[in-house]
């Protein structure tokens, strides 16, 4: 696609103009997340969405479902600009701002520079920041120590400069208070992006099972630094089999004596189909972190006994070891014990399913309170 096709307007207005990192393919949480929020907005409320990537390297691939997608010709300011300008002459842009995902060091001073002269433009102008990420955070000898201060100047800037504020964790709507002046700063937890059944099968009823879901990196983890934490899971829950699903690079054929089954990349329908079908869903992944997980939301949505294992500090989290999840190395749990984790799970993300997003957005274009 050439740098004159991306600049042409679109063909017609859009609700909702998603401003987003990357999009599948391939997997990409945010970008999945986009992907299933704008389709519950069309679906529920009416109100159209199209994305643009902040990847100039993205191409077009099945998994886009039809749905409009540019990508930038550039990263740079200048280039942002001149797209929004033409496409977004008057509208709504929602930035799910993750920082590393449009930067990989956490600073993309084009991004805010560009949303900032656009939404100095003409009026009518609405601008939603939901932050995935906010600034990273480690100890002197990282690079993300020194890189916090300016990632923090730049959320400040995007902050202050947004209609409307939203964010997946409160410890980051803590951060963002005092830049939001009397703004409120809602908190939404990511949903499922590979949707929500209506009915889930018993755990009594599945196969013995074991899902692990997501990128590369997170998937790597669970071979790799977490492979004891993973034979545990499978050992307390009498795991038979585990079923690998993402892109490359591939799983083991084995763990210990337990097949894996690489499935790789599959389209939303079938990892929901493959996840109904296991017992336990495994991730490496902070456990203060786990509201911003589209994998988690994923095995919570789908009725899996997640098991999330983790070696650094667990800071404090509206989600718990032992009530919303199992932490290996803890003990077997009797079948009731079981249920009632997968219980705790099922209703804490009822409470902020895609229903209860798509109400929240499409209540910014009807001029309702966005507390």
């Amino acid at each position: 696609m050439s740098n004159a096709q991306l600049l042409q307007p679109a063909e017609r207005p859009f609700d909702w103009t998603h401003l987003v990192p990357a999009f599948p393919p391939p997997f990409e949480g945010v970008g999945s997340y986009a992907q299933a929020l704008a389709g519950t907005l069309a679906a529920m409320h009416g109100q159209t969405g199209r994305f643009l990537v902040g990847d100039p390297a993205w191409r077009r691939g099945a998994e886009t479902g039809g749905a409009e997608v540019v990508s930038l010709p550039a990263r740079s300011p200048e280039a942002l600009f001149r797209l929004l300008e033409r496409d977004v002459p008057a509208g709504t842009i929602l930035l799910h701002y993750a920082n590393y995902g449009f930067d990989p060091h956490g600073c993309p001073d084009w991004l805010i520079a560009g949303v900032e002269a656009w939404r100095q433009g003409a009026a009518g102008r609405l601008l939603v920041a939901f932050f995935h990420e906010v600034a990273a955070s480690g100890p002197p000898w990282r690079r993300s120590f020194w890189q916090r201060r300016h990632q923090l100047r730049l959320a400040a800037r995007l902050a202050r400069r947004s209609d409307h504020l939203a964010t997946s964790l409160p410890v980051y709507r803590e951060l963002l208070a005092p830049w939001a002046g009397e703004r409120g700063i809602a908190v939404l937890p990511v949903p499922s992006t590979v949707g929500e059944p209506a009915d889930a099968p018993p755990f009594e009823d599945r196969p013995k099972r074991l899902a692990l879901f997501g990128g590369p990196g997170v998937r790597g983890r669970a071979y790799g630094p977490y492979r004891d934490e993973l034979l545990a899971a499978c050992r307390a829950f009498e795991i038979e089999e585990i079923c690998d699903i993402g892109p490359p690079p591939c799983a083991p054929e084995s763990l210990g004596a337990i097949p894996v089954r690489s499935l790789g990349p599959l389209s939303p329908s079938e990892v929901q189909e493959v996840l109904l079908s296991a017992r336990v869903g495994f991730l490496a992944y902070p456990p203060a972190f786990l509201p911003k997980s589209t994998i988690f939301a994923a095995y919570a949505a789908c009725g899996l006994l997640a098991v999330c294992a983790w070696k650094g500090a667990a800071p404090a989290s509206e989600l718990a070891a032992g009530h919303h999840y199992w932490m290996p190395p803890a003990g077997r749990l009797a079948p009731s014990e079981i249920e009632r984790i997968r219980s705790a799970a099922s209703a804490w993300y009822r409470g902020h399913d895609l229903g209860h997003q798509a109400r929240w957005f499409a209540g910014l274009l009807r001029g309702e309170a966005a507390a």
